[in-house]
């Protein structure tokens, strides 16, 4: 499992960090995700990248409230607040 606090770590398993995001790592933020509202601290802004030959807008990585499973990888649309 990735260790959350090493950003080399972060950026090889989510790709290159993001030189501009509205929202920034260590911002609580709600969001949505299947339907469902969810809280969370944001850890890591990947940069928009190509995979596969699709563009993947820039992605937050997300540690959520209460839950110790993987964090979730949340597009800038499904965020809906800043805490």
């Amino acid at each position: 499992m990735t260790d959350l606090d090493n950003r080399d770590e972060l950026e090889d398993d989510y790709g290159p960090p993001a030189h501009y995001a509205e929202h920034r790592i260590g911002e609580r933020v709600i969001y949505q995700r299947q339907g469902r509202q969810f809280t969370g601290t944001i850890v890591y802004v990947a940069a928009p990248q190509m995979i596969a030959g699709k563009l993947i807008p820039t992605t937050y990585v997300i540690v959520r409230d209460r839950h110790e499973g993987i964090p979730d990888e949340v597009f800038p649309g499904d965020i809906l607040q800043s805490t």
